[in-house]
């Protein structure tokens, strides 16, 4: 893992950090190390995302269907082909699992 950091003002940058060391009267090399540590582990954190829930008939929408030329759908009976609904879905679970 490499961590690569563009720096535009280096002498500005190294000022302000010296007059940061100075202020936690710690050593630069263990500040340095420590803000790393602390860097590189807030990733392996797992945070609960926190939102806010909606209320689902204030934000919905009613859905518009297309009417393709007034299509009478009355004869088409889904899954009429199947005599046993048990086995038939005994099956599928055993494809899924191949």
């Amino acid at each position: 893992m490499s961590i690569t950091l563009k720096i535009d003002n280096p002498n500005q940058f190294e000022e302000q950090l010296i007059t940061f060391v100075k202020q936690q009267k710690q050593n630069l090399e263990e500040l340095t190390v420590e803000a790393l540590d602390n860097f590189l582990n807030s990733f392996q954190k797992e945070e609960k995302l926190v939102f806010k829930k909606r209320d689902p008939k204030k934000y919905s929408r009613k859905i518009e269907y297309i009417d393709e030329e007034n299509e009478d759908l009355s004869d088409v009976k889904p899954y009429s082909h199947i005599e046993d609904s048990g086995q038939y879905i005994h099956d599928l679970r055993r494809q899924r699992k191949q």
